[in-house]
Parts: C-alpha cells; sequence; structure tokens
C-alpha cells in the first residue's frame, strides 16, 4: 500500500519515496451530526435535520531508515511532509495482488510481479490535514506510528477530473476508475449545441411562470447531463460551472431548468449573440461582467445521476457543463 500527497503549490509525492510503508488506509464514514430541540412540558423532540461532520482517515505507517544515526533524519523529514497548516490532497494506494516475484527465465534476473505494483485506488481523492500528534516508535532502524487526517473544506471525497476533462478525452482510465459511477454508463455528454431543429412538439412543453413574450415563439430543448457522484452538486458547497454561448435569436429572457430538481437559472433581458454567460459557482457573468443583476438570483444545482434540462428564450446556444463527482 501507498498513499500520494498532492499540496496545492503542485508539490506531489508518495510515502514510499522516503521510506515510509503504508499498512493501512481506514477512511471513515461520515459522521452524522444531529440538531434537535425540546418542546418544554413534553417528551417529544423536534427534528431539526442533521448536517454531515468531518470524516477522519487514519493510515498507520512503518518508517524505515538506512541505519541508526539516519533514523532522526527520517523522522524529521516525515514532520515536514505532514505537518503544515494548508490543507492538501490525498490519494489511496494499492496492490492488486500481495509482493512477490515474477517467474522468470533461467538467465534473467529477479524482478517483482508488476501486478504487485502499487496503484491508485480510481480516480478520487480527500482534502485533508494532519488531525494528530504522532510520534514514531523505534525499533533500531524501524519505527511504528500512525497518522490520522482529518477532510477540511468537505467531508466527501472528489473526483480528480472533471466532466471537462470527458469532454476532451472521454473516460480516460488515467482519471477515472471503477466505483465512481461511470462503469456502466455510455453517451456521456457535457457540451450541448442546442437549435431549432431540436425542438419538441409545443404539447410537451412544461409549465414556467408566465412570460410577457409571444407563444409562438416558445419552444423547449431537451438534454441530460449525468452526476455520476452519490451528492448533489450546489455552486454555493461544491464546483458547479455553467457556460452559455453561440445564441441567436433572444426573445427577450433566457431560462435553463433542471426538471429533475425544479432549480433554474434565468436571464430576465435573455442572451445576445455576442454574449457569453458563465456561472462558476455563485459568480455569474456576461462577457466578464458581474451579471447577477440580470438574473433571477437562482441557482441550477445538480442531483446523482441523470438530470433532465430543458432550454428556452433562444433559437440556438452551445451549453457546457464542467463540475466534479462527489462521494460519501
Amino acid at each position: 500500500m501507498d498513499l500520494q500527497i498532492n499540496k496545492k503549490n503542485g508539490e506531489s509525492f508518495t510515502f514510499e519515496e522516503f521510506g515510509v510503508i503504508v499498512k493501512d488506509f481506514i477512511v471513515s464514514s461520515i459522521p452524522l451530526i444531529s440538531n434537535y430541540s425540546r418542546v418544554e412540558g413534553s417528551d417529544r423532540q423536534l427534528d431539526n435535520g442533521v448536517e454531515y461532520g468531518s470524516r477522519t482517515i487514519r493510515v498507520p505507517i512503518h518508517a524505515q531508515s538506512y541505519d541508526l544515526a539516519d533514523f532522526p533524519l527520517l523522522r524529521d523529514k516525515l514532520f515536514s511532509l505532514v505537518t503544515g497548516k494548508e490543507s492538501f490532497y490525498i490519494r489511496e494506494m494499492r496492490r492488486v495482488k500481495k509482493l512477490a516475484y515474477a517467474f522468470v527465465d533461467t538467465n534473467e534476473p529477479a524482478r517483482m510481479d508488476p501486478d504487485t505494483d502499487n496503484r491508485f485506488v480510481g480516480g478520487k481523492r480527500y482534502l485533508v490535514r494532519l488531525q494528530n500528534a504522532f510520534e514514531l516508535q523505534q525499533m533500531e532502524t524501524a519505527g511504528e506510528g500512525e497518522l490520522i487526517f482529518e477532510t477540511t473544506e468537505l467531508p466527501f471525497a472528489e473526483s480528480i477530473g472533471t466532466t471537462q476533462d470527458i469532454i476532451n478525452d472521454g473516460i480516460n482510465a488515467d482519471l477515472w476508475g471503477k466505483g465512481m459511477g461511470l462503469d456502466a454508463v455510455s453517451g456521456l455528454k457535457y457540451r450541448f449545441t442546442l437549435l431549432r431543429s431540436d425542438l419538441m412538439s409545443q404539447q410537451m412543453v412544461l409549465p414556467f411562470q408566465p412570460i410577457q413574450v409571444d407563444p409562438e415563439s416558445i419552444v423547449d430543448r431537451r438534454f441530460k447531463i449525468y452526476n455520476a457522484g452519490n451528492v448533489p452538486v450546489h455552486p454555493f458547497e461544491h464546483y458547479l460551472k455553467i457556460t452559455v454561448f453561440n445564441t441567436n435569436e433572444n426573445h427577450g429572457f433566457f431560462r435553463l431548468r433542471n426538471t429533475s430538481n425544479g432549480t433554474e437559472l434565468t436571464v430576465n433581458d435573455g442572451l445576445e449573440e455576442d454574449e457569453t454567460l458563465v456561472v462558476d459557482g455563485p459568480n455569474v457573468k456576461i462577457n466578464d461582467l458581474n451579471a447577477l443583476r440580470r438574473t433571477t438570483k437562482e441557482y441550477i444545482t445538480l442531483e446523482p445521476g441523470w438530470n433532465d434540462f430543458v432550454m428556452r428564450g433562444v433559437d440556438r446556444a452551445t451549453i457546457e457543463f464542467d463540475f466534479r463527482f462527489y462521494y460519501k
């Protein structure tokens, strides 16, 4: 086993590079923080909901130095690697099977079976900081200890890649892996160019708030977005970027609605052909200028699985979704 650390300054390394062996990678479930209030004079209590707390990841380690004098150098190096104030990303690495030699010819030098090399477990990572003060219990040239990491901003594992990577390269094995919800899904698209030829019949138009425009000019264009994670994606808490450009025939408004959960994004005065709308988290810009005032101040969120979308107000538009998948 091994563990990779990726710091926000671009520094990346594994413990194996420094003679530290990871004995296990133990991820806790996410703790639920319940919120109750009591009713005076009653045995009942009111359930005010629940929130997720920070999860912990325990990593017992074995450190092996070259000699007795080298042990404190290895110990201090390990301290410098993991005890910074800034949070960093960690990735789990495991072997497919136990460490073993490969079968070789009589005159061929010994080598390890390639299936026993440490490799990443899927394309997930955790943003963490060291929680505990640890020490290495020395036994001659070796030491034993345990690191306890705690998630910082979010308790979820997140995909290393984003849907922009799927747009550019498809499902790349270096970024995506088993257990990420993509195994049995085909036809994934996160960029759509919707044209008048994509019209559905007027009988299929979903109800919206009344808008003072010619009803004959209101048409629906529909598409689906797949969220492979098991956590809803909210622009205030997660990475979610929506870009709309290449529009024409502004009908006085622009609306993008997720019919799977009822959330929507509306630009009250519509989008002109030379305007590009970017919703990056809570920030709404049109041609790099703040444009929240031009909207109804509502935001799109994504449910796990398929999300059905309807676009209205323009005859043509290109829409891109860029977000990560999050996992409990």
